[in-house]
């Protein structure tokens, strides 16, 4: 991510696998879709746990500790890749799940039912506004 601020470090190990540079890459890439949700993290460790296993399977672990939160994910299937997607879209929905939650203590959610009262009362003012237009016109014209 050229001229972005980086808000997490990596932490990258590897069992029963050598963590290769693209590899790196990869989980930096992925993670780092994260940052998006947040714009007033401290700098956090990512601390990513990739494991092979003999029978062809490769687990992804994912742990970021946060001040108010710690999202961590986990994710077993039979490609690597496979499993780094998996868990962080888990990861992503933790965080979705947690924002939602925030928004809706905070009373940033907004009652359907508000809306329509908003709306109802907006075509009330057009149609205030319209006849107020026709009798001005009127009273001038005549």
């Amino acid at each position: 991510m050229k001229g972005a601020i980086v808000m997490f470090r990596y932490n990258v190990r590897g069992e029963n696998i050598e963590v290769t540079q693209t590899i790196r890459d990869y989980v930096e890439k992925k993670v780092g879709k994260l940052e998006r949700y947040f714009n007033d993290v401290p700098e956090a460790t990512a601390h990513v746990n990739l494991k092979v296993y003999t029978e062809k399977t490769a687990k992804a672990e994912v742990t970021i500790p946060l001040p108010y939160l710690v999202l961590r994910a986990e994710e077993t299937s039979p490609d690597l890749y496979g499993s780094i997607d998996l868990v962080v879209d888990k990861l992503e929905r933790q965080v979705r799940k947690f924002k939602t939650k925030i928004n809706r203590k905070n009373g940033k959610r907004i009652n359907p039912k508000l809306i329509k009262l908003l709306s109802l009362l907006m075509k009330i003012q057009k149609k205030i506004t319209v006849l107020t237009l026709k009798s001005f016109v009127q009273n001038v014209f005549h």
